[in-house]
């Protein structure tokens, strides 16, 4: 369930990611475009601008030199779509497209806007940009006494760019993909850990008696239980391993053990105190220094298992 729930999870965030980076390359790439467009067009303008000049401005309707110039130009560039040539008044006089492009449809449209002038030139970018049919196209227009040239170019990705694109992309899968293997394995590792907890559990000696437990479970290698007379003395009840290791106290020594204080000795690696809840004294030595955070946990053990290490007491006497 996690497994596939983790799949689902790093899908939706990797195709995201492909499509948010995507549009931010194409964005990216879309004032370099036109930046190439702004110099390609200035070249196909003054080409016209020399042809025009030798054209009569009443004539141009009906001119097949002109005409043919246009389509010309038209084939030079696979981004160039469309060319008008209008008057002053945005009256188009001839015009040339590229029919895979632009249909008569569309092609009507925009010699109809031209016409109402809701194409004109922008005051503050070297080309206006409009939408026919979800598909961006970008105007140049270029007025001078007696006529207006408009050029139009769609927005066509280079090859290139579509390639470099798509392996960037597929780089982002290949990260969400390694980013979902090293889940997948950390969680499946995480679900076999407690099946092996079980197992070692069910191996472990169920006889063990809780000093020992205490002993395994801190690192204990060594330790004395002491209970005080009606003398105020100490009388040794358990030992471990050394069966002859005793507690030898002053009284007022004892008395600052049982009002909560503790002893380290031998370079903290030996801890006698008295614990309230049993009403014993200890003595436990490790191979290292005690810490406090492992004498509380010490005493939390203890406290916890107060009838068990009692009762275990009463047994071995």
């Amino acid at each position: 369930m996690k497994k596939a729930f983790v799949i689902i999870i790093l899908s939706i965030i990797c195709i995201a990611s492909a499509v948010m980076f995507s549009k931010y390359r194409m964005s990216s790439f879309e004032p370099q475009y036109i930046g190439f467009l702004t110099v390609e067009n200035s070249t196909i303008i003054k080409q016209l601008d020399t042809t025009l000049q030798k054209t009569n401005i009443a004539g141009i309707r009906g001119d097949s030199n002109l005409a043919k110039c246009l389509e010309e130009q038209i084939k030079s560039l696979p981004q160039l779509s469309l060319i008008a040539i209008t008057d002053n008044e945005y009256s188009v006089l001839i015009a040339a497209k590229k029919d895979r492009v632009i249909n008569q449809k569309l092609f009507d449209a925009i010699v109809t806007d031209i016409s109402q002038k809701k194409l004109l030139p922008s005051t503050t970018f070297p080309q206006l940009t409009r939408y026919y049919n979800n598909k961006k196209f970008y105007f140049f227009i270029y007025n001078v006494s007696q006529y207006t040239i408009i050029t139009t170019y769609s927005f066509v990705l280079p090859k290139n760019f579509i390639i470099k694109l798509g392996l960037e992309n597929l780089l982002i899968v290949i990260m969400c993909i390694i980013i979902g293997t090293v889940i997948v394995i950390t969680l499946q590792k995480k679900d076999k850990e407690p099946t092996k907890t079980a197992e070692k559990t069910e191996t472990k000696p169920l006889a063990l008696n809780p000093v020992q437990s205490m002993c395994q479970q801190f690192s204990i290698i060594s330790v004395t239980i002491a209970q005080q007379n009606k003398k105020g003395l100490l009388k040794t009840i358990y030992s471990y391993p050394d069966k002859k290791q005793h507690i030898y106290l002053q009284p007022e020594i004892i008395g600052e053990l049982i009002n909560g204080a503790h002893i380290l000795v031998e370079k903290n690696t030996v801890l006698i105190f008295y614990n309230a809840t049993t009403q014993l004294f200890f003595r436990l030595a490790k191979h290292q220094a005690f810490k406090g955070k492992t004498i509380n946990e010490i005493e939390t053990f203890i406290d916890n298992n107060k009838h068990q290490i009692r009762e275990f007491l009463k047994i071995t006497k």
